[in-house]
């Protein structure tokens, strides 16, 4: 093999190598776009370990930016702060990193929780597409938002991602049988009053463990419901001081609760049920949810956050900057 040949050997080793290791892609995908056959590859993966092309590391999981949720844990009167990198890994796809850490970091915290309170959200789908199956039938997953019984559409699974956890873990399910925003009081009291929603409240607000998401001022979604509340009125509430949402209640930058006549009126668990939730788990990514969690810690709302690098970022760089001084 002359020189030139063998720096085009030694190039598609690193190619095949790259696809295989970095990019996750398959020794056949790896095949057809190289041209090559199936065992051809394999032989080259094996090539490219032994020269030294591929070496092997062992140290601390690098899915998790471990510098990072250090600095937030002394910034944030948090229990833990977890942060996906932003390095592209082959062991998820790049839309799903938050969501594989998330479920990583959940499943590990499950053994001892016997009631776990899901507020359902599209941005807790990620999670649910990353968790693997489990038989948990000594766990009962709770709606912990109003979800109406026949919203059961494959365009709503996503949004009602307590009943899906339920299912990934093969857990019990305990739906809040009811619609989640209510135009009116009088409605709002009437869905209390059933006897099946009263039940669900309660087991709700005694779950041992929550897992929720934090809404930014761009939207707010019901279960099961696109876009309960127009963005006129999220202007308006908006310019009332609300700068986030948790559970569909507004939250002004200094973590109290928005009270005003034009609020939506939620079936739900309430703000302090939430709080008395010994252990309560965000999951929220977007430089959006930046000032929402910020509002959300200060709060008292969560305990524990999931978030991405690029989040995590801002979001350090937000409370240094104005609210440091306001979490120690």
């Amino acid at each position: 093999m002359g020189r030139l040949e063998e720096d085009l050997h030694d190039d598609l080793l690193v190619r095949v190598a790259s696809r295989y290791f970095v990019d996750g892609m398959s020794q056949h995908g790896i095949a057809e776009a190289e041209h090559l056959s199936r065992p051809s590859v394999s032989r080259l993966l094996s090539e490219a370990r032994s020269r030294g092309v591929v070496q092997i590391k062992v140290g601390r999981p690098v899915d998790r930016a471990h510098a990072l949720e250090a600095a937030l844990l002394r910034t944030l009167p948090l229990r833990a702060c977890v942060v996906a990198t932003g390095k592209p890994r082959a062991l998820y796809g790049a839309p799903n990193r938050s969501g594989y850490v998330a479920a990583r970091y959940l499943e590990s915290h499950l053994s001892t929780v016997h009631q776990l309170g899901v507020a359902s959200s599209r941005s807790l789908s990620g999670l649910v597409a990353a968790m693997a199956h489990a038989v948990r039938p000594d766990l009962t997953v709770i709606d912990l938002l109003g979800c109406p019984p026949n919203s059961r559409t494959t365009v709503d699974e996503d949004a009602h991602t307590a009943r899906s956890i339920a299912g990934r873990l093969g857990a019990r399910f305990q739906g809040l049988p009811g619609a989640f925003v209510h135009r009116t009081e009088s409605s709002l009291n009437a869905a209390l009053a059933l006897a099946n929603v009263e039940d669900a409240m309660r087991l709700g607000a005694g779950s041992d463990m929550a897992i929720i998401g934090v809404g930014s001022m761009n939207r707010f979604d019901g279960t099961g419901i696109y876009s309960p509340v127009s963005r006129n009125e999220l202007i308006r509430l908006a310019e009332n001081g609300a700068v986030g949402h948790v559970c569909g209640h507004f939250l002004r930058a200094d973590g109290s609760v928005l009270q005003t006549g034009s609020v939506p009126l939620v079936l739900g668990i309430g703000p302090e049920g939430l709080r008395r939730i010994p252990r309560r788990i965000a999951m929220a990514t977007g430089l959006p949810k930046v000032a929402p969690i910020a509002a959300a810690v200060r709060g008292g709302y969560i305990t524990e956050l999931i978030t991405d690098e690029a989040t995590a970022v801002a979001l350090l760089q937000l409370t240094q900057r104005s609210l440091g001084t306001a979490f120690r």
